[in-house]
């Protein structure tokens, strides 16, 4: 089986004192739209890496309302995205053999690239959707007991040279660090 892991756990540095996963972004938060993102998926569970504001982030989960979403809290959130990954990882039931992993601030993200990762050849440990050979997301990770020892012991989950690429268009590698990465207009955050 495999699961989606939304990956929601970071500060926001870059984006200035607002938590860039609560702006808005065409009448919904960058976060709601990533998980209805990874909800298009070819996937029957979500999991949403929690960590920074995970109060109000959590909160945007528990709005979404569908049974197939879950939360996780990564405690070593601070520590660099490896360590949510990680958590993400680990939360998932015995029988997710597979993961899908999206970052919580790609909200334009073209939800058919899930589906075409998945039709790839299950040849390589994982399969990376990229922009022009720019790594991107998602990325499918096919043996997520290997990438879990990998990130246990202080490696990457996978080698580069192991990973399959799908060539897949701009909005792979079209996060949203600072507030002027947002397309126009953006809403102001509300509380």
């Amino acid at each position: 089986m495999r699961a989606a892991i939304v990956l929601a756990a970071g500060r926001s540095r870059r984006f200035g004192s607002a938590n860039k996963l609560l702006a808005r972004y065409r009448g919904k938060t960058l976060l709601r739209r990533s998980i209805e993102i990874a909800l298009a998926a070819p996937v029957a569970r979500i999991v949403v890496v929690l960590g920074a504001d995970r109060t109000r982030t959590g909160r945007v989960v528990r709005g979404i309302g569908t049974g197939r979403i879950s939360t996780t809290f990564a405690a070593r959130h601070a520590e660099g995205r490896r360590f949510s990954l990680l958590a993400g990882l680990k939360s998932l039931r015995p029988g997710e053999a597979e993961a899908m992993i999206f970052l919580g601030d790609m909200p334009m993200l073209d939800r058919s690239i899930a589906h075409r990762l998945t039709k790839v050849a299950r040849d390589g440990p994982a399969i990376r959707a990229t922009y022009r050979n720019l790594p991107g997301h998602p990325v499918l990770i096919r043996d997520v007991g290997n990438a879990i020892r990998r990130l246990e012991d202080g490696a990457g989950p996978f080698e580069k040279d192991e990973i399959e690429s799908v060539e897949a268009g701009r909005s792979v590698v079209h996060d949203i660090d600072r507030p002027g990465d947002l397309p126009r207009h953006p809403e102001p955050e509300r509380p």
